[in-house]
């Protein structure tokens, strides 16, 4: 082939060459310049883009995902139900006794030493002291979640080494734990409405549930079980004095003949051949025949004189000290034919062990019931669960779940319709992910599954999937454009919002981290919110970063043509060009809008002068159950408690909700957690009954138990009315932590018997005010009881000391207890009583005819060496705190408890209550501090306190229970809203280094009042303390908002945009994104507004949204505007 000339044209073939590998070079050269680009955006990706990077083509993306769902489900399956979280309140009762001792001295030798030794160990909160005659009672009360088992150790290290003081004639103390471990999940009430005869007497009925008992205790996960009610058997002894006397005998015999009679001890051992067999002697009493037929003496003719020769010997139940019955209401399957009539009955109870799950152990309990029906339980004995909290906690969660379910479906309508099937199906799939992770988490840090839990996450499902619409709008908005391809653009879409995504959801967990904070037992009853939620919002970030990029590239519809984003985003931008254009280019609009909005903040913030708002701590919730507690004074006999009692039944069987109901007449009830921190378990006495009341289930009737208590208390007074005396009570289980009482006044003072008259003003005030019912104090009703008064010379000359006079009338008209009798099967001890018949214990007459055996056998009337004196008994002597204390206490029917002081504090103002002659009143109403003089009572000033701590030379009415509770959660809550006010504000200062920005950004949170406020009102709903959670949670909603918007803003000037255009253009881009999580926020809690606890956090979440969320789309980037264009014009200038 010849050489071409030089100045000859290539050739065709040559031009093709030389054009390929022009081609080649530009190809390595774009290659090169794509790789340099994708070095330096990874070099400037934040976490959020090499996060995504990472993920997007990564194997373990799918893997995470998987193990999200799998721990997710383990979560669900193994943590713990229950119905409202745990609180580990540790406490004890220390009992001292001092016999013979008046409650004064009591006070001053037990009580008051008592408490300085128990108020000295750390951690303890607060000292109960009750001085009563002969026996004085500590209840010391630890910090909420100290160290259960730590705390009681402590206790009794300390009493332990104070042993030394104890004075003379004092017994040793009596350790007591008040354990909320301890109170029953499960009760189980047996009765034969059916039994041929009524065959079964509450005694028999007693013997079956011991039995069952046994069974029960063997159940995995049961703790602390016990029988209430029934009759336990006993050897009753009825001595006749007369018979005694005739034939010789004292009780020091008889004492004698027991301890020597009733005896078996191992006596050594013998030995025969290659057998060493054991020696006993002696022998047990084992029925009722044997004690009769012990010999007490041996009269004077030579003849055995038998105990039964000298008494009259029973065996079975005693004298009546108790009943218990159970009655079935209109609402029971079996009405027709039981009932209208009250059956004797007794109740099993039985507690589940800490940190096992309430809805397994209790169906197991059930379960283990019906399988001995027919063997332990004979078949016309009935078993009907009236306690059953674990199907309660199973109820409630499975009611949220539905809620959670229901609030997921409402958001994943919204996605579809904002942002495309694909899209929202993408988003959507992150949530169940997000939701498993935090309940893992939960499972993990020993958290239980439970209302505050499932109300937490369904709170969280807004806000979770904020970051997955963030995320998945910027790439959809990449997409769109169609000038990357699927990879680069999520990686890019999902950097691009990551620094502000980042800080937005920090801003969030900022704002709840300060709950866990809050004190008292509203701490950790409220603790799974700021736990759950910081938790799901964490999760978020990662699944949004891992996962949403991962799937985008794979479902998501690609443009190919660059105009799907601005078409789409046409509508948008025109509108809100239109609204916020000319705010921005006129002045003189932008102020009065301005001016406007601060006029609409001022006007809402003034609602609660008004009573436009109305606070509360908590709303009542609509309950399965509910109490009757019956007090009668001191004093009163069974029967009469029990006829009061049987009327108050009588009102009850006829409201068509209630199924069954049980009536505990001389002891308490199967004790819940509200009674155990009232000291319901104190109460015993022939003057005291109780009426636990089962309604249908909630779900299967429209009328709430308020409304059905409500309705009772009118009937229930006319029962008082009848019987003066009679104090009577309808307890309805607290929505939240209980207390003593919803308004408890205590007054505290120099002089205890002024105090006592003081009280009887404030309990007066009680009653004048509108709507305090269940009026009560801790006074005491002025009692007669008799001294017998011994003459010590005339007991001397006759031969007699004060000890035998004591333990004879001890035995005689209180029973004595001389041993047990031992029978073959019995489950409890069988005592043996001797005491007088009942007919001979009715009248100081028949005391002074007791006759008492001197050491000469002789038999000298009582009559001859005592006085029967009557006075007036002692009553209790209360302290607090070491200092003595009288307690007011009465509760609200509907109204919240704020309004009822504050009516109370003005009737106080208006000298309605007189304070003791010469001595000042002091009122500690909120123990916020002298904030202001009230007043002349009686001639003196009355001032507030300066701190809560009385002061026992002055005289101070102090307000705790509800009252306390409400001030001390709404002060926490405000602390903890201030504290994250002020964690946001330095996050924002350190992430836009500018102190002013920062205040832009945080402009937002009081814009969401103007809805929270007027939404309470609109909805007739009381702003409480899960109102004022709401309002934390929107300080990190619309701080997220409104960052994202200004994030914007400066990334639009920075790409060389107007300060108007960037304005705008950030307004109408993030308008979309904004609303669609505003939406998804309103309708994700709206499930919870019908919530009587969690109605005014939804209240406050919707309207707090809605306003804040149009406000701040106009208001925050005005104000930036406004600050910004200052600052061109003064660098201008």
């Amino acid at each position: 082939m010849s050489e071409r000339p030089n100045d000859a044209p290539p050739s065709e073939l040559e031009r093709k060459e030389r054009e390929s590998e022009l081609d080649a070079l530009k190809l390595r050269e774009q290659i090169l310049e794509e790789e340099v680009q994708a070095l330096e955006e990874e070099a400037h990706s934040n976490i959020a883009g090499k996060i995504a990077r990472y993920f997007i083509d990564s194997k373990l993306t799918l893997l995470i995902a998987l193990a999200s769902l799998l721990l997710g489900v383990m979560a669900l399956n193994i943590t713990p139900r229950e119905e409202n979280p745990q609180i580990v309140v540790p406490a004890a009762n220390v009992m001292v006794m001092k016999p013979g001792a008046t409650a004064a001295e009591v006070e001053n030798l037990v009580v008051k030493p008592l408490e300085a030794i128990l108020k000295e160990m750390p951690g303890v909160e607060h000292t109960y002291g009750m001085a009563m005659n002969d026996m004085g009672v500590v209840t010391v009360q630890f910090f909420v979640g100290q160290n259960k088992e730590d705390s009681l150790v402590k206790l009794y290290d300390r009493i332990m080494h104070n042993m030394d003081r104890i004075p003379p004639g004092v017994m040793q103390p009596l350790i007591k734990p008040v354990d909320v471990d301890d109170v029953p999940i499960v009760a189980i009430a047996l009765s034969a409405p059916e039994a041929t005869d009524n065959l079964y007497t509450d005694n028999d009925l007693r013997r079956v549930a011991d039995d069952v008992l046994e069974e029960l205790r063997k159940v995995p996960g049961t703790s602390v079980s016990f029988v209430t009610g029934g009759q336990t058997r006993r050897i009753t002894v009825e001595l006749d004095p007369e018979r005694m006397q005739s034939m010789g005998v004292s009780l020091f015999q008889i004492d004698e003949m027991l301890d020597a009679a009733d005896v078996e001890i191992p006596s050594g051992s013998l030995v025969q051949g290659n057998n060493v067999a054991s020696v006993r002697v002696g022998g047990w009493l084992n029925n009722a025949k044997e004690v009769g037929n012990l010999v007490v003496t041996i009269s004077d003719q030579g003849r055995p004189v038998y105990l039964h020769d000298i008494a009259n010997i029973t065996d079975g139940p005693g004298e009546r000290a108790l009943s218990t019955r159970m009655a079935f209401g209109p609402a029971h399957s079996g009405f027709a034919t039981l009932g209208g009539q009250e059956y004797p009955s007794v109740s099993l109870a039985v507690a589940k062990l800490p940190g096992t799950n309430a809805v397994t152990v209790a169906q197991a309990v059930i379960d283990r019931v019906e399988a001995i029906k027919g063997s332990i339980i004979p078949e016309d004995i009935h078993t009907v669960v009236t306690r059953d909290d674990g199907a309660k906690a199973d109820d409630a969660v499975n009611t949220l779940v539905e809620h959670l379910a229901i609030a997921i479906g409402s958001v994943i309508i919204v996605l579809i319709i904002f942002l495309g099937l694909r899209e929202s199906m993408i988003v959507t799939a992150t949530v169940p992910l997000i939701l498993f992770l935090t309940l893992a988490v939960g499972m993990m840090a020993g958290q239980t599954i439970n209302r505050i839990t499932l109300f937490a996450l369904i709170l969280s499902l807004g806000l979770l999937v904020d970051a997955a619409i963030v995320v998945i709008e910027n790439i959809h908005r990449h997409y769109a454009l169609g000038r990357e391809d699927r990879a680069l653009g999520a990686i890019r879409g999902t950097n691009e919002i990551g620094n502000p995504t980042n800080v937005a959801t920090l801003a969030v967990v900022l704002a709840f981290l300060p709950m866990f904070w809050v004190t008292g037992m509203m701490g950790p009853y409220m603790a799974p919110i700021p736990f759950n939620v910081s938790v799901a919002m964490v999760a978020s970030l990662l699944i949004a970063y891992v996962v949403t990029p991962w799937a985008a590239k794979r479902y998501m519809p690609y443009s190919q043509h660059g105009q799907g984003h601005e078409e789409e985003g046409a509508g948008i931008r025109a509108a809100y060009r239109k609204f916020v254009g000319p705010l921005i280019a006129s002045t003189a609009k932008r102020r009065l809008f301005m001016g406007g909005v601060v006029a609409l903040l001022i006007a809402v913030l003034a609602m609660p002068a008004w009573d436009g708002v109305l606070f509360k701590m908590l709303p009542k919730d609509n309950k399965n159950t509910f109490n009757i507690t019956i007090d009668m004074p001191e004093g009163t006999p069974l029967e009469q408690t029990d006829r009061i009692a049987r009327e108050v039944g009588a009102v009850v069987a006829q409201n068509r909700f209630v199924t069954d109901y049980e009536t505990f007449v001389g002891i308490p009830g199967v004790i819940d957690f509200n009674g155990l921190l009232r000291g319901a378990g104190f109460k015993k006495g022939s003057n005291i009954a109780e009426v636990r009341v089962n309604l249908v289930n909630k779900h299967d009737r429209a009328t709430s138990s308020i409304d059905i208590v409500m309705a009772m208390r009118g009937p229930i007074q006319a029962i008082m009315d009848r019987n003066p005396g009679a104090n009577i009570k309808l307890v309805e289980d607290p929505p939240g932590p209980p207390v003593r009482a919803t308004l408890l006044a205590e007054l505290y003072g120099p002089d205890y018997d002024e105090l006592r008259l003081m009280a009887g003003d404030v309990r007066g005030l009680f009653l004048q005010t509108d709507d305090v019912v269940d009026v009560d104090d801790s006074l005491g009703a002025q009692q007669t009881e008799y001294r017998i008064v011994v003459d010590k010379e005339k007991a001397a000359l006759s031969g007699i000391v004060t000890g035998q006079v004591a333990k004879t009338l001890a035995t005689y008209l209180g029973g004595w207890d001389y041993g047990t009798v031992h029978i073959e099967g019995e489950k409890n001890p069988v005592p043996i009583r001797f005491q007088l018949p009942q007919t001979r214990r009715i009248t100081p007459d028949e005391i002074e005819n007791i006759t008492i055996q001197n050491r000469t056998g002789m038999q000298i009337p009582l009559s001859e060496i005592a006085k029967i004196v009557p006075v007036t008994a002692q009553r209790p002597i209360f302290h607090k705190d070491g200092h003595p204390v009288v307690y007011v206490m009465g509760e609200l029917a509907q109204t919240s408890q704020v309004y009822a002081v504050l009516g109370m504090y003005g009737q106080v103002a208006k000298q309605q209550v007189n304070p003791p002659s010469g001595l000042d009143i002091a009122l500690d109403m909120f123990g916020l501090g002298n904030l202001q003089t009230l007043g002349q009572l009686g001639g003196h000033e009355v001032k507030q306190l300066f701190t809560a701590d009385p002061n026992d030379g002055q005289y101070s009415l102090r307000w705790d229970g509800e009252m306390r509770l409400t001030l001390d959660v709404f002060r926490d809550l405000g602390t903890a809203f201030g504290v994250a006010v002020v964690l946001i504000y330095l996050l924002l200062v350190g992430y836009y280094r500018s102190f002013v920005i920062p205040l832009v950004v945080m402009g937002a949170i009081p814009l969401t009042m103007v809805g929270v406020f007027p939404g309470h009102m609109i909805t007739d709903q009381y702003f409480t303390a899960t109102s004022m959670i709401g309002v934390i949670a929107l300080a990190g909603i619309v701080v997220r908002n409104s960052l994202l918007l200004i994030d914007f803003i400066i990334d639009y000037r920075n790409k060389g945009y107007t300060l108007e255009e960037a304005v705008l253009e950030a307004g109408a881009v993030r308008f979309r994104p904004i609303l669609l999580t505003a939406l998804a926020i309103i309708l994700g809690t709206a499930v919870m507004i019908t919530d009587p606890v969690f109605g005014g956090l939804a209240v406050a979440l919707i309207f707090g949204t809605f306003a804040s969320t149009i406000l701040t789309l106009v208001v925050i980037p005005l104000l930036y505007y406004a600050i910004e264009k200052r600052r061109e014009l003064q660098a201008a200038a």
